[in-house]
């Protein structure tokens, strides 16, 4: 929340509205790229068996609901009840059995607590991260929430670049202040604030957990604004997985996307 003590701003709180950009609530079949590469890297490396998860600002459910259909029960914590909300009309579009196993909960993620949550095999914080002036709060709560030898998943915007959507867009202006300033914040975008990966990396081994894998998302497809148009979908997908975990691709991705393990 805005001005919360030991916090700087929490500008998803300090933008209201910022809710109706994700589309129609209730809206069933809702994926897209980022979400089917986040999918398939958590599938790769989680175990096979139920888990429990923890999905901090996950308020639209989009990602619980894929993985209540991996069996695994997902409580969804959002500091929004409108977001919230959509993920309640969201989940109502699906069978009991999905809906089951998902909790929502709203409440504030830096400052959530294990007697609000039982400790989980999988603290997931997609997309969280660059609402938050100050990211520490929230990388030590997504540890702590999280059992030994339990996993960490963030997913963060990603500064070193930050003029490739721009860039690949077409939109000089933008692309030129954001290579002399090193940020995007000029862009037709709500505020927010960009952590760099070594930063959260640091955050999260003084949290205790530490990084095992990491990966990029949006290399080849985040700057565009409609339908892509493949012959293959599935091309489009594995073309992005492959250049989302090797070198010099996914420096320059959209998001990076951490897996650590606590210690």
């Amino acid at each position: 929340m805005p001005g919360t003590a030991g916090r700087g701003v929490n500008y998803w709180s300090a933008a209201p509205g910022l809710a109706d950009a994700f589309g129609p609530a209730g809206a069933d079949g809702a994926t897209s790229i980022p979400l089917e590469l986040t999918i398939r890297t958590l599938a790769a490396i989680l175990p096979d068996r139920p888990l429990r998860v923890v999905d901090l600002g996950g308020g639209d459910a989009v990602l619980a609901i894929r993985l209540s259909a991996m069996n695994h029960a997902v409580v969804v914590q959002d500091i929004d009840p409108h977001m919230i909300a959509r993920g309640e009309q969201r989940l109502a579009r699906h069978p009991r059995a999905i809906r089951d196993r998902i909790r929502l909960i709203c409440a504030d993620g830096a400052t959530i607590a294990a007697d609000q949550v039982e400790i989980a095999d999988l603290v997931c914080c997609h997309s969280v991260l660059m609402y938050e002036d100050d990211p520490a709060p929230l990388v030590r709560t997504s540890v702590a929430l999280c059992k030994p030898d339990g996993l960490v998943s963030i997913i963060a915007i990603n500064p070193a670049a930050a003029a490739m959507r721009a860039g690949l867009a077409g939109r000089w202006r933008e692309a030129r202040i954001a290579l002399e300033t090193g940020d995007d914040a000029h862009g037709p975008y709500a505020a927010s604030r960009n952590h760099a990966r070594e930063t959260i990396v640091a955050l999260l081994a003084a949290a205790g957990a530490a990084v095992v894998a990491w990966s990029g998302i949006g290399i080849f497809t985040d700057h565009h604004s409609g339908a892509i148009v493949a012959d293959d979908p599935q091309e489009v997908l594995r073309a992005e997985w492959l250049a989302g975990r090797q070198d010099p691709y996914r420096q320059v991705a959209r998001c990076y996307h951490l897996i650590a393990r606590k210690t």
